[in-house]
């Protein structure tokens, strides 16, 4: 116990007042008596700090294991498993053990067998421990690698070549490709025969394989002809040959002279002045026109009965207002009728067509006659060589009309150059009474022809012209122009006045599927042969 005094003071009072307490143990912090272990608890003991007497005890809990980091006791190997040992780090009691999986260690693998262009290879995988083969790996089969190719077989002028691929690891052949042949060469051709009076022959070769491509003709340079030699004498019943000889290789070259025709007239060759300064303008300028070659001419215009054994009008008909009878002169005649005519009477006599159009010479084969301007019938060809009937020029017309008048300054007939004459030789407006007459009624010309001037006009080749063209109607055997809107008549006819349609110079044209009889009065034709002489 202990003796305390307590002092009191209120005001002016003091009270003071002593006395013993008694006050018990004194604990102290406490003092650990037994350390905790891992498995066993610890003591702390409390003492009284003035008598150090044990007041009490309080357990202090084991601490517990504290495990380590664990130690490899056994080491795994590649096929049996190892222990890992954990320990307590403060009494080292084992705490537990782990196993540690057995285990191979795969190195990165070796190729022990490289694959190739068409079998896979293989890697294997050993443990780089025990060596053990732990797994395979396919590697794939590479494939092949194509070259770029090697010409195994020349490809020449006929047959293909070939190149071979090839594989640039195995050489296996991979595929082939055709070199297509390269087709023949040619060279410029060598002289293997010289013309002379024959043809000359070039051969072309190849350049590379020297076989002849081709031959070409080398134009003969002609025979060099002596003059003709008239060997049979030509009659109205039997034809007539003539023969000439080269000079150089003595080549005979015989011709046969035609039967003389009858009622036809062997117009010969010869040069003349055309046109006339006394006509009208389209019959200017007088120009110079050589016919190059004799040639038949009717003596008479075609007659109806000529006419009708092979054609039909197309339009109307001959009647007696106007002349009607076979050996009157055919009229309703159009320029397209006249080819037909042509064409048809040369085939029923066996001779050649002379005119062809859309390329048949057939006139059943060209349709219907036009009726007006056809561009096809235009476009027709005349074959000049041919034996068949044809159509005068206009200039063989003219000059066959004029039978060697060549008066250029004043108005000539056919036949006469006097006027007062004409009617000796000409149906025309004065003495016709308006109709055709039957043909060879008047006088011949000189040629003997009939009816160059008047009874009917007369179709021509030519296309018409407004006046004369020296580069078309001018100059050796000229054909015309090559195209117009109509074609030539000449002559006069019944209808026509003496110092109009019956000079031999008179020249009008009208579309050449035109048929009336009136204009310039009836339109009819006359026909001409090609001639061997």
């Amino acid at each position: 116990s202990k003796s305390v005094t307590v002092t009191y003071t209120e005001g002016e009072i003091t009270l003071s007042v002593s006395y013993n307490i008694f006050v018990g143990h004194f604990e102290d912090s406490g003092t650990i008596t037994k350390e905790p272990t891992c498995t066993e608890k610890g003591i702390r003991t409390y003492n009284c700090t003035e008598c150090n007497a044990i007041l009490r005890t309080e357990n202090i809990p084991a601490r517990g294991h504290k495990e380590d980091s664990g130690i490899i006791t056994k080491k795994a190997t590649c096929t049996e498993n190892g222990i890992r040992t954990y320990n307590c780090t403060k009494c080292n009691a084992i705490l537990r053990t782990e196993v540690i999986p057995a285990v191979h260690k795969e190195d990165s693998g070796t190729i022990t067998k490289e694959p190739d262009c068409t079998e896979n290879g293989i890697k294997t995988y050993n443990c780089t421990v025990c060596n053990a083969i732990l797994r395979t790996e396919v590697i794939p089969a590479r494939g092949h690698n194509e070259d770029s190719g090697t010409i195994t077989k020349e490809p020449d002028c006929t047959e293909n070549g070939i190149k071979t691929y090839n594989c640039t690891v195995c050489n296996a052949i991979l595929r082939t490709e055709v070199i297509p042949a390269r087709g023949h060469n040619e060279d410029s051709g060598t002289i293997t025969k010289e013309p002379d009076c024959t043809n000359g022959i070039r051969t072309y070769n190849c350049t590379e394989c020297n076989v002849i491509l081709r031959t070409e003709d080398i134009p003969a340079r002609g025979h060099s002809f002596g003059d003709w030699t008239v060997t049979k004498v030509a009659t109205e019943e039997v034809e007539g040959s003539k023969e000439r000889v080269c000079t150089v290789c003595n080549y005979k070259e015989v011709v046969d002279i035609a039967k003389i025709l009858e009622n036809f007239v062997l117009i010969p060759a010869g040069t003349f002045q055309m046109g006339s300064n006394a006509g009208y303008s389209d019959s200017k300028p007088v120009h110079e026109v050589t016919i190059t070659k004799p040639f038949y001419m009717g003596k008479y215009e075609v007659t109806q009965a000529e006419y009708e054994k092979y054609c039909s009008y197309g339009g109307s008909s001959p009647s007696s207002s106007y002349g009607d009878g076979d050996n009157y002169p055919a009229y309703y005649v159009s320029w397209y009728d006249a080819l037909v005519y042509c064409n048809k009477r040369s085939m029923a006599e066996g001779l050649t067509p002379c005119y062809s159009i859309s390329g048949s010479i057939d006139p059943s084969k060209w349709g219907t006659v036009p009726t007006s301007s056809n561009n096809s019938w235009d476009a027709v060809i005349c074959n000049w060589n041919a034996n068949g009937y044809r159509l005068p020029t206009e200039a063989e017309w003219e000059y066959a009309a004029r039978a060697g008048d060549n008066t250029v300054d004043s108005l000539t007939y056919s036949g006469t150059s006097d006027v007062n004459k004409l009617g000796e030789y000409a149906w025309y407006s004065s003495n016709s009474n308006s109709k055709t007459h039957e043909v060879g009624t008047k006088k011949a010309n000189g040629f003997g022809l009939y009816d160059m001037s008047g009874n009917v006009c007369e179709w021509c080749w030519n296309w018409y012209t407004s006046s004369y063209n020296a580069e078309t109607e001018g100059g050796s055997a000229p054909t015309g122009a090559s195209a117009g809107s109509d074609r030539v008549f000449r002559g006069g006819s019944f209808y026509g006045g003496s110092s109009e349609c019956c000079a031999v110079y008179f020249r009008d044209g009208h579309n050449p599927n035109y048929r009336n009889y009136r204009f310039c009065g009836g339109l009819g034709f006359r026909v001409v042969r090609a001639s061997s002489k």
